[in-house]
């Protein structure tokens, strides 16, 4: 499904970010979060472990007097929790990787950042324990290196910062490091939207009956809102803020306990808050006929290997729905297909809309009309909805979609050839050398090969070039200039010697053909 693009409202703001905290076991995640909200969470914890995914807001002041909220997720840190660890991750606007300087990666570290890489958030690395006499950041850097993630200061672009979670050494830094980067997510957030969020924790109290720990993501929840998480419905009786404090409404990033569900909502599930107990049983029963049904959008079949891309049908009469079905059930190609996983005559309503949430489904609305709430709700949830009143648009609509759940196909074009002349500085991150372009041209930013007599010593990427001692963007054949050039990953030993040669290219990513 396409990402969808951010919802325009006059009570639009600036969301603090969701960040979730993950690494190997014992390595620092919770002494990082107890240092950051000064209260002593780590020495109550079983075993010095986290138990149970907790949520917790500070506010932090940058260098500029600016005090902006964060909030962070803690998630548990051991092979029994991966479940939970992972869906911690796909809360996160951000997700910090922490690895401790004196033990380096371990098998759970690269279990962590599969769960980042997979959600999408946003990486920042922080490298704990550096106060220990035996702490080596430059191997941890290496072995993130040897994993793919190359960190800033070592030819890549993750944030990082080193810190010691115990004397509190960094930790002032990463913080602000951490505002920074999300505001490059510019991420945004609706108060006048009814609230949606996840199920972060929830327990039965024999005093207080279901109470929830909520993560509001968009808009207000108050006092009073009907809810709905999965199959679990009720009425908001309280709220409790993570600082302990009642409270008759929160809104979005903000972590807050609850009381009112009357079943045990599961955790991790996302929530939603409805006009009605009317509105909030019809979501539950869509998702009860969801959980049914054996559905995955764009995941492979068992038996076909292919993305299949679920598809609900929305129509304005009987006879375009069963036009529709029969168009729909045709885009059915060897490297991917559609399933049709609802149709019905009528406009789309809330009910399609948890359903194709909880079926990560695409709605086809032909010749019908989409309520304007319907259509912010489904941006927000990241919902597609394809409307149109010309079937051929909507079949193009859908092979269009069906090729993004394709692998790419990457096309390489050679631009130049460098024959190196000098070599001025070498090291692992960055290399600098002087030569004559010898064929096309060589230009700033261009992929390039390393080869010497023929074979490739290298990859990576020419990150600035200069002609006559000043900076430039490219170099035609006939010229000499100077780059740096900044290996993909660890040379080692591999050096850029007088003699080699570097040929630069571009690469373009087109869609796979469907048949």
């Amino acid at each position: 499904m396409t990402k969808p693009t951010a919802p325009s409202s006059p009570t639009l703001t600036e969301r603090p970010p969701i960040v979730a905290v993950l690494g190997h076991i014992d390595h620092g995640k919770t002494t990082l979060l107890d240092h950051i909200r000064k209260a002593a969470v780590a020495a109550q914890e079983s075993g010095g472990i986290t138990q149970h995914i907790g949520a917790y807001e500070i506010a932090h002041i940058l260098p500029d007097g600016t005090k902006k909220r964060i909030t962070f997720i803690d998630t548990p840190g051991h092979e029994a929790f991966s479940k939970m660890r992972s869906r911690g991750a796909k809360i996160a606007d951000i997700a910090i990787l922490v690895v401790a300087a004196d033990e380096g990666v371990k098998p759970q570290t690269l279990e962590a950042l599969e769960h980042i890489q997979q959600s999408g958030a946003m990486l920042l690395v922080a490298i704990n324990k550096i106060d220990k006499p035996e702490a080596n950041p430059e191997k941890v850097k290496q072995q993130l290196a040897e994993k793919s993630v190359l960190l800033e200061g070592w030819g890549g672009t993750v944030p990082n910062q080193e810190i010691s979670a115990k004397t509190g050494k960094g930790i002032e830094d990463l913080l602000t490091l951490i505002l920074l980067a999300s505001e490059l997510e510019e991420l945004k957030a609706d108060t006048a939207a009814p609230a949606e969020g996840v199920v972060i924790e929830a327990h039965k109290s024999a005093r207080a009956g279901i109470i929830a720990t909520l993560l509001v993501k968009n808009g207000t929840l108050t006092q009073g809102d009907f809810i709905v998480a999965g199959n679990a419905v009720g009425k908001i009786r309280s709220l409790t803020t993570s600082a302990g404090t009642p409270a008759s409404s929160v809104t979005f990033s903000s972590p807050v306990i609850v009381s009112g569900f009357e079943t045990l909502p599961d955790v991790g599930e996302t929530f939603r808050a409805t006009e009605s107990k009317k509105a909030a049983e019809a979501f539950a029963a869509s998702w009860k006929e969801a959980q049914k049904k054996p559905l995955a959008g764009a995941v492979q079949e068992s038996t076909k290997e292919r993305p299949v891309l679920n598809v609900i049908v929305k129509a304005d009469t009987s006879g375009t729905k069963e036009a529709l079905e029969k168009m729909v059930m045709k885009l059915d190609f060897p490297a991917a297909a559609t399933r049709i996983v609802r149709s019905e005559v009528g406009e789309v309503n809330d009910g399609d809309l948890s359903f194709a949430e909880s079926s990560r489904a695409v709605i086809v609305a032909f010749k019908v009309k989409t309520p304007s709430a319907i259509t912010k709700a489904a941006q927000n949830a990241g919902v597609e909805i394809i409307e149109a009143d010309i079937i051929y648009e909507l079949t193009d609509a859908l092979k269009e979609m069906l090729r993004t759940l394709l692998p790419p196909e990457i096309i390489r074009s050679d631009i130049g050839a460098l024959a190196i002349l000098a070599v001025f500085k070498t090291d692992a991150a960055r290399m600098i050398v002087g030569g004559k372009v010898s064929d096309g041209k060589i230009k700033r930013g261009a992929k390039a090969d390393v080869t010497r007599k023929g074979a490739l010593v290298m990859t990576g990427k020419i990150t600035q070039l200069q002609h006559n001692k000043a900076e430039t963007n490219e170099v035609p054949k006939g010229n000499e200039c100077g780059i740096m050039f900044s290996p993909s990953s660890p040379s080692g030993d591999k050096r850029i010697e007088v003699g080699d040669r570097i040929e630069a290219y571009e690469e373009e990513t087109k869609l796979r053909p469907l048949e």
